[in-house]
């Protein structure tokens, strides 16, 4: 995710954060908050965990994929 410095406050609020824990609970736990499945979980709840999770896989997409293009460039190329 990336947001430019002037448009900061505006994005990174007291609810992003309390989001952004929630979600890396859960990640680290391994489970939902709540008891019960995804249906007994708070709406702002699965909201953020699925938005974060697919801002998470990009990040992870976009790695990879510069990861990628480094090492074909450098098989195209040579490292020196």
């Amino acid at each position: 995710m990336f947001i430019p410095v002037k448009d900061a406050s505006a994005f990174l609020t007291e609810e992003f954060f309390t989001a952004l824990e929630v979600y890396c609970i859960s990640e680290n736990m391994g489970c939902l908050p709540f008891a019960g499945g995804w249906a007994e979980q708070p709406e702002w709840i699965t909201l953020a965990i699925s938005t974060l999770k697919v801002e998470r896989s990009n990040v992870d997409k976009e790695e990879s994929e510069k990861e990628r293009q480094e090492q074909e460039d450098a098989r195209k190329y040579g490292k020196r």
